[in-house]
């Protein structure tokens, strides 16, 4: 892959291409330079389409050794991996001995710490220029979203991690000569952390960045947050009494029904699309889209919706909360979670980018189909006919982020006050506690009986 370059080497290429000693190879230019990114994206692409089985990635300033070809593949010819890498950091001595510059030696070891850090990786380089990949991992990943330039690298390596694929490394020998470097030093390594950050923000829910968003096959959007005091699952298994007769809306992973089950003794009713809980007794299941009416249900305590309403339509909100408050018109509770818009670092990105970043996951996912505030929730409730007894706002679920133990009870702690203080900026979502308020009918026929 020549990259528009000005020494003739695709040229040279072709020269040795037509020599007796020649492998079978074929040269491609690319009509305008399209940067160290933009290069590898038609390098791959022309190695799946044309159904390789492996690439490998050899830069050509002569600093890796060629000859090493044939260990860089041997893993993935054996299974051991997707990808591997030649590393001048599993014998960092050795790299010195090759010409590696001091400073370039320890800031390849303070970058490499840092994004292992933000990632949870224990690579000991990100920076080398010597890779070999299965060319099914590349049909997987969107390496064609990365960017052209020099961090390339690192952002490949972020998808690999997200897609749960294994890295291998090997110790390379390393050379440096009289070759002329052109990265900007600085500039690229802002850009692997950068590109770290976005990656961990994704993850979060609290930045979206559609290249990093790589699962692996069956891995669930949605995790459990019963374990997280002052999160959502933990509030409403906390304010529903014990033996009480549930019906859970939208819960068809059956976090907080089984864990209503298991600890409280409740009896539990599931109404989801999808139904990924395991069985349990005391816990049913009833395959349900709610964007339809609802079916019969019969004595019931409680019912949950727990970030369900964002997921339909305004419309159907108010028909679904209708057809509860009609089912069950003496229900003496109904808890829901909604995730908060006016969330403070929401408003701080849509100041500064003017736009709504939606993502997998969190205040706005991309699957929501209404926004709420504070107020947006009140109006709901009070169209519907139902009476506010309590309403909270409760604080971002940090413990889902994996910082390291004081750092994350910190934040908790923090964010926790500011929500109970100032819930209108820092509360990640808002929690309610509703009844039904009467109907006019169901309140004349009171007041004849006893007038009666």
């Amino acid at each position: 892959m020549d990259d528009a370059s000005k020494d003739q080497t695709s040229a040279l290429a072709a020269a040795w291409r037509g020599s007796p000693a020649a492998w079978p190879v074929r040269v491609l230019k690319n009509p305008r330079n399209l940067g160290y990114g933009g290069n590898q994206k038609l390098g791959y692409r022309y190695a799946v389409q044309n159904n390789f089985d492996q690439v490998v990635l050899l830069h050509g300033d002569g600093q890796y050794a060629p000859e090493l070809i044939p260990a860089m593949l041997e893993p993935l010819i054996a299974g051991k991996g997707s990808a591997v890498f030649g590393s001048r950091m599993l014998n960092k001595r050795a790299a010195l001995r090759g010409g590696m510059p001091f400073y370039k030696w320890i800031a390849n070891q303070l970058v490499t710490g840092m994004e292992n850090k933000i990632l949870g990786t224990t690579l000991s380089e990100f920076h080398t220029g010597y890779r070999a990949y299965r060319c099914n991992l590349l049909r997987r990943i969107p390496f064609e979203l990365n960017t052209n330039g020099f961090h390339f690298d690192t952002e490949i390596i972020i998808q690999i991690v997200r897609a749960k694929e294994v890295i291998c490394e090997i110790p390379i020998p390393t050379f440096y000569g009289d070759e002329v470097c052109r990265v900007n030093g600085w500039r690229y390594c802002w850009g692997c952390l950068r590109s770290c950050l976005e990656a961990w923000c994704t993850d979060a829910g609290i930045f979206y960045a559609r290249r990093f968003d790589v699962g692996s096959s069956g891995e669930s959007r949605y995790v459990s947050k019963l374990h997280l005091p002052g999160s959502s699952h933990a509030e409403a298994f906390a304010h529903i009494p014990p033996e009480s007769k549930v019906l859970d809306l939208g819960g068809g992973n059956g976090w907080v029904g089984t864990a209503l089950v298991r600890d409280k003794r409740c009896e539990v009713e599931i109404l989801d699309e999808m139904i990924t809980s395991p069985a349990l007794l005391g816990l049913t299941f009833r395959t349900h889209d709610l964007n339809r009416p609802l079916p019969s249900v019969g004595k019931t305590d409680v019912v949950m919706l727990l970030d369900v309403l964002e997921h339909l339509d305004r419309r159907r909100q108010r028909e679904l909360l209708g057809e509860i408050r009609s089912a069950l018109p003496s229900l003496p509770l109904l808890i829901i979670s909604v995730p908060n818009t006016s969330f403070l670092p929401l408003r701080i990105i849509f100041f500064f980018n003017g736009r709504l970043n939606y993502g997998r996951r969190g205040i706005l996912d991309e699957t929501h189909r209404f926004l709420f505030s504070r107020h947006s929730l009140k109006e709901l409730m009070g169209d519907s006919m139902f009476s506010i007894k309590r309403l909270i706002g409760l604080p971002p679920p940090v413990g889902l982020l994996g910082l390291p133990g004081p750092i994350s009870c910190f934040s908790s702690w923090a964010l926790g006050a500011l929500a109970n203080l100032f819930p209108g900026l820092f509360a990640y979502q808002w929690f309610c506690l509703a009844q039904p308020i009467p109907t006019a009918d169901a309140l004349l026929a009171k007041t004849k009986k006893v007038s009666s």
